[in-house]
């Protein structure tokens, strides 16, 4: 299979010949950085040497995707917003840039707004470059991040409370926004769109906040763009899981939840994307460390193996190529594999707990 098909029959609930190593999280490590002889901020600001930046974990280790746009801040910056260019990576956004949601606006000509026109020739590029057998995987900030940006996140969080309709008009233009442009992507190119939503952590709101104020605008991008979608939150999303299941997006990447308990609550009604630590697991530990953990997601029911989250600057080569060496040579377990795993990870958590309470060996 080549790498394009075989993540999209992951993501899609197809036959696959090995689990896909196909990372969308942002890897921009310092050796990648310098094989591509990319650097910040131009990275953001020109065509080709993003497309040489997120080809360059697919060049360098064999990573089964491409991600352009480094940074989730760019929908916020066409929409008005200010970021502070003084940091050294990814810009973050300043401060809010409305009060009021019925002044919200954005160019015409999307495709010529901002940084986007040098995503899309990223895309562009890395279409041709491969004749379309690396599969392109850019970001699209998610609808209440957005909103969260062009609003201030703390502001929108109280606005579900206090103003609920103010915050569902803020939601619904940040929707139509990110659904013109995730078009603009499809239609340059991208085999699948990263809709990163961190602000609609489970750290951040409850389950029924999620229900009320994001599942319906999962659902709408769903519904309304043609390209395949993997959605990422980050944090402890465990209580957002059972309306995640809802939001008819095709594949969940996901951060601290365990990959079988991931696995259990969406059942065959999503992919699943994880879950590898980038705080100390892929900067501190062993090539042997890495292995170990993919197998262990694999054999937990993951249907693509990527990172929980951006992968740090100090992040070495080798524990980047043992993740994907791991994916190759590990069988995909079938159905009844993953049940039995689950049976006894509960097992083991039961004997630790009788330990625990009763004292003595487990």
């Amino acid at each position: 299979m080549t790498p394009t098909r075989r993540a999209l029959a992951a993501v899609l609930g197809g036959r696959v010949d090995y689990v896909p190593p196909a990372n969308p999280l942002a890897q921009t490590t310092n050796e990648l950085m310098r094989f591509a002889n990319a650097e910040w901020p131009k990275a953001h600001f020109d065509a080709k040497m993003m497309a040489d930046l997120a080809a360059a974990p697919y060049e360098v280790c064999g990573i089964e995707a491409a991600r352009p746009q480094f940074d989730i801040s760019l929908e916020a910056e066409v929409l008005g917003c200010k970021l502070d260019w003084n940091k050294p990576d990814r810009p973050p956004v300043m401060g809010p840039a409305y009060i009021d949601p019925g002044d919200i606006t954005w160019p015409d000509n999307l495709e010529e707004a901002g940084r986007i026109p040098h995503v899309l020739g990223a895309i562009d590029i890395l279409r041709k470059r491969y004749d379309g057998n690396l599969p392109i995987i850019p970001v699209l900030t998610a609808p209440f991040t957005v909103a969260g940006h062009i609003a201030g996140v703390e502001n929108l969080v109280m606005m579900t409370v206090t103003d609920p309709d103010k915050a569902h008009t803020f939601i619904n233009a940040a929707t139509d926004f990110c659904i013109e442009y995730g078009r603009l992507q499809t239609a340059y190119g991208a085999h699948m769109l990263f809709p990163a939503d961190p602000s609609a952590s489970g750290d951040l709101i409850s389950g029924e906040t999620y229900k009320e104020f994001v599942l319906p605008y999962h659902r709408r991008m769903a519904a309304e763009i043609s390209c395949p979608q993997i959605l990422h939150i980050c944090g402890n999303t465990r209580a957002l899981l059972p309306y995640i299941r809802e939001s008819n997006i095709d594949c969940f990447s996901f951060d601290s939840v365990p990959a079988w308990y991931v696995r259990k609550t969406l059942g065959n009604r999503m992919s699943i994307l994880g879950s590898l630590d980038v705080i100390d697991l892929m900067p501190n530990g062993t090539p042997e460390q890495v292995y170990a953990r993919t197998v262990e997601c694999i054999r937990q029911g993951v249907d693509v193996v990527g990172s929980a989250c951006d992968v740090s600057y100090g992040t070495s080569l080798d524990n980047l190529k043992a993740y994907v060496r791991a994916c190759r040579e590990t069988p995909i377990p079938d159905y009844d594999d993953v049940e039995s795993m689950v049976r006894e990870i509960g097992a083991g958590k039961a004997r630790r707990m009788r330990a625990e309470s009763l004292g003595g060996g487990m």
